[in-house]
Protein backbone atom coordinates (compact mmCIF):
# COMPACT_ATOMS: atom_id res chain seq x y z
CA UNK A 1 0.00 0.00 0.00
CA UNK A 2 1.37 3.82 -1.26
CA UNK A 3 1.91 5.46 1.73
CA UNK A 4 0.99 9.77 1.63
CA UNK A 5 3.38 12.57 3.06
CA UNK A 6 0.38 15.42 3.83
CA UNK A 7 1.71 18.43 5.84
CA UNK A 8 0.21 22.04 6.28
CA UNK A 9 0.44 25.16 7.84
CA UNK A 10 0.33 29.30 7.06
CA UNK A 11 2.15 32.33 6.70
CA UNK A 12 1.96 34.53 9.51
CA UNK A 13 -1.12 36.62 9.74
CA UNK A 14 -0.14 40.51 9.81
CA UNK A 15 3.74 39.78 8.94
CA UNK A 16 3.47 37.89 5.90
CA UNK A 17 6.31 38.54 3.42
CA UNK A 18 3.93 40.45 1.12
CA UNK A 19 5.74 42.26 -1.82
CA UNK A 20 4.69 44.19 -4.64
CA UNK A 21 5.12 42.67 -7.85
CA UNK A 22 5.83 44.92 -11.10
CA UNK A 23 4.73 42.66 -14.05
CA UNK A 24 1.12 43.14 -13.38
CA UNK A 25 0.72 46.77 -11.47
CA UNK A 26 -1.41 46.46 -8.10
CA UNK A 27 -0.75 43.12 -7.19
CA UNK A 28 1.10 41.52 -4.52
CA UNK A 29 2.94 38.23 -3.95
CA UNK A 30 4.19 35.90 -1.12
CA UNK A 31 6.98 33.16 -1.75
CA UNK A 32 5.54 30.28 1.05
CA UNK A 33 8.02 28.28 2.66
CA UNK A 34 6.63 24.54 3.43
CA UNK A 35 10.21 23.20 4.55
CA UNK A 36 8.33 21.82 7.75
CA UNK A 37 6.43 19.61 5.61
CA UNK A 38 9.94 17.55 4.67
CA UNK A 39 8.69 16.74 1.41
CA UNK A 40 11.01 14.61 -0.82
CA UNK A 41 9.16 15.52 -3.91
CA UNK A 42 6.84 18.28 -4.88
CA UNK A 43 3.80 17.75 -3.39
CA UNK A 44 0.09 19.18 -4.71
CA UNK A 45 -0.54 22.31 -3.18
CA UNK A 46 -4.00 23.62 -1.58
CA UNK A 47 -3.81 26.71 -0.73
CA UNK A 48 -6.37 29.81 0.65
CA UNK A 49 -5.96 33.50 1.68
CA UNK A 50 -7.40 33.99 5.71
CA UNK A 51 -7.42 37.21 7.22
CA UNK A 52 -9.81 39.89 9.13
CA UNK A 53 -10.94 41.32 6.83
CA UNK A 54 -11.75 41.93 2.53
CA UNK A 55 -10.17 39.28 1.66
CA UNK A 56 -13.47 37.38 -0.39
CA UNK A 57 -12.63 40.53 -2.89
CA UNK A 58 -9.29 39.23 -3.79
CA UNK A 59 -8.13 36.43 -7.09
CA UNK A 60 -5.09 34.50 -7.11
CA UNK A 61 -4.82 32.85 -3.64
CA UNK A 62 -6.03 29.20 -5.03
CA UNK A 63 -3.47 30.13 -7.94
CA UNK A 64 0.11 28.10 -6.91
CA UNK A 65 3.34 29.42 -8.66
CA UNK A 66 6.89 27.04 -8.96
CA UNK A 67 5.91 25.04 -6.87
CA UNK A 68 9.08 22.91 -5.48
CA UNK A 69 8.86 20.47 -2.30
CA UNK A 70 10.28 23.35 0.00
CA UNK A 71 8.02 25.93 -1.46
CA UNK A 72 5.27 27.51 -4.06
CA UNK A 73 4.95 31.20 -5.24
CA UNK A 74 1.44 33.09 -4.87
CA UNK A 75 0.08 36.35 -6.17
CA UNK A 76 -2.84 38.09 -5.19
CA UNK A 77 -5.09 41.32 -6.03
CA UNK A 78 -8.42 42.89 -5.82
CA UNK A 79 -11.01 41.32 -8.10
CA UNK A 80 -11.85 44.82 -9.30
CA UNK A 81 -7.81 46.00 -9.99
CA UNK A 82 -7.43 48.35 -7.55
CA UNK A 83 -3.76 48.90 -5.84
CA UNK A 84 -3.07 46.63 -2.65
CA UNK A 85 0.33 47.24 -0.87
CA UNK A 86 2.08 44.54 1.91
CA UNK A 87 1.01 47.13 4.30
CA UNK A 88 -2.12 46.92 3.34
CA UNK A 89 -2.46 42.78 3.23
CA UNK A 90 -0.45 42.46 6.54
CA UNK A 91 -3.25 45.18 8.16
CA UNK A 92 -5.56 42.78 7.50
CA UNK A 93 -3.84 39.83 8.88
CA UNK A 94 -4.13 38.21 4.84
CA UNK A 95 -1.93 35.06 5.39
CA UNK A 96 -1.58 31.69 2.97
CA UNK A 97 -3.20 28.55 4.40
CA UNK A 98 -1.79 25.63 2.58
CA UNK A 99 -1.86 21.66 2.39
CA UNK A 100 0.31 19.64 0.90
CA UNK A 101 0.01 15.91 0.02
CA UNK A 102 2.69 13.80 -1.75
CA UNK A 103 1.90 10.44 -2.81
Amino acid sequence: MATHRIASGRTTPGATDWRVYTTAPGGIVVDVNTSSGHFSTTPVYITSLGGDSSHWATTGATSVYVPTATGFRVYVRWSDGRPITPAEANGFKWHINWIGMEA
